[in-house]
């Protein structure tokens, strides 16, 4: 409950509201004894003078109190009853000040125009009453610098003020969107540590237990080869990315030449479709694969979207598709697109449900991939055969 009153006073004094609240203080304290009197005493006991300065502090107070909404309505209000009430110098103090404070509000306008023309009929009315006031006009030598004081006073904070708030909420919004890319970076690193983890560790099981039940010792070696080509492979990959988290660049590794094979950190996606059907094979599928040297001319980060998919994809073959099963591979360039497209088969009917990958992180990591380049992505069932799609514009 304190919190809401605090944030309603806020609200209420900051800005505007200050002239506003103050002035209607400042009015209602000049006119208390004649409201005071008139209350009491009535019209009939009361002079002019305190009937005129009730009424003019009682209007001019509520005039202030639409400058809340309607500023605009306010203004005209207070112009009106300076004209009515205000003809000669008999209320000085209510003349001083509520010129004061109007003026005041006035330069809170937004709208240049409703400044101009407040200032324009000011201008008129301090113009008659020289005129008209006699000896009083002597006031106006007074009210005059006040009134510009007052207006150029205000108006400077209020641009200052706006100029404040700008600011802040430049910063608010530069906040929120440098939240924004830590968390975009986030799922990116995220989507990048499951795509390079999940491929080489299935492929560093598959081979495990390749190596485990292999009859033919050979075909052991080989597996265990396989597994230590990845498991470094993977050590790089990893220590590429921390790098890139670290600004001081301190989890560079000296060790790795810069003659070093790319690492899926750093290949292409010509280099990927070749990579990938090499471990399709060592996981033993029988594997066609295609590419074109056009695709070598869509920018780095498109091709390392791409490589991506054959990634996750790989994985997905060799954790679904039917042991030793056809799969294949292709990058080609048609029309405006570079499209990829990944075959493989599908196990047995009754296991179907459990060896299609619907629906996982690693599908939707790969469609968020090609949507972020404009591209596609699409996966389905075709006679016998999950199929694949992605493509880029070039």
């Amino acid at each position: 409950m304190n919190a809401r009153i605090k944030d309603t006073l806020t609200k209420q004094f900051a800005g505007r509201g200050v002239v506003v609240w103050g002035g209607v203080a400042v009015l209602l304290a000049i006119s208390g004894t004649e409201i005071v009197t008139l209350l009491q005493e009535g019209f009939k006991e009361s002079t002019e003078n305190e009937i005129r300065g009730a009424l003019a502090g009682l209007v001019l107070s509520v005039a202030l109190v639409l400058g809340t909404r309607w500023l605009a309505v306010s203004l005209a209000i207070s112009l009106a009853a300076t004209f009515f009430f205000f003809s000669n110098g008999s209320l000085a103090l209510w003349i001083i000040f509520s010129t004061i404070i109007f003026t005041a509000l006035a330069a809170t306008a937004v709208s240049r125009q409703v400044r101009i023309w407040y200032l324009t009929l000011l201008a008129a009315w301090m113009l008659q009453f020289a005129f008209r006031a006699g000896d009083d006009a002597i006031l106006i030598v007074l009210l005059a610098p006040l009134a510009a004081l007052s207006f150029a006073l205000t108006r400077s904070i209020f641009l200052l003020r706006e100029r404040t708030a700008a600011a802040v909420k430049e910063m608010e919004e530069a906040d929120a969107r440098s939240r924004q890319a830590v968390e975009a970076e986030r799922r990116n690193i995220a989507r990048d540590l499951h795509d390079i983890v999940a491929h080489d560790i299935t492929v560093v099981a598959m081979q495990s237990k390749a190596a485990k039940f292999a009859n033919d010792g050979q075909m052991a070696l080989e597996a265990i080869d396989v597994i230590a080509k990845l498991s470094t492979e993977t050590l790089h990959d990893l220590r590429l990315m921390l790098n890139v988290l670290r600004t001081d660049g301190t989890m560079a590794d000296p060790a790795v030449s810069v003659n070093d094979k790319p690492a899926a950190t750093t290949v292409y996606a010509v280099q990927g479709v070749e990579l990938f059907s090499q471990r399709l094979r060592e996981a033993n599928f029988i594997v066609s694969s295609h590419t074109e040297e056009k695709i070598s001319e869509l920018p780095r980060s498109a091709q390392t979207a791409l490589y991506r998919v054959m990634q996750e994809a790989t994985t997905n073959v060799i954790k679904h598709a039917l042991p030793g099963g056809e799969c294949s591979i292709s990058l080609t360039a048609q029309g405006k697109e570079a499209k990829l497209k990944i075959t493989n088969q599908i196990a047995d009917t009754n296991s179907r449900k459990h060896s299609l990958p619907i629906g996982g992180s690693g599908l939707i990591g790969m469609e968020d991939r090609m949507k972020a380049f404009g591209g596609r992505f699409n996966t389905s069932e075709r006679n016998g055969r999950w199929i694949l799609t992605a493509s880029i514009p070039f």
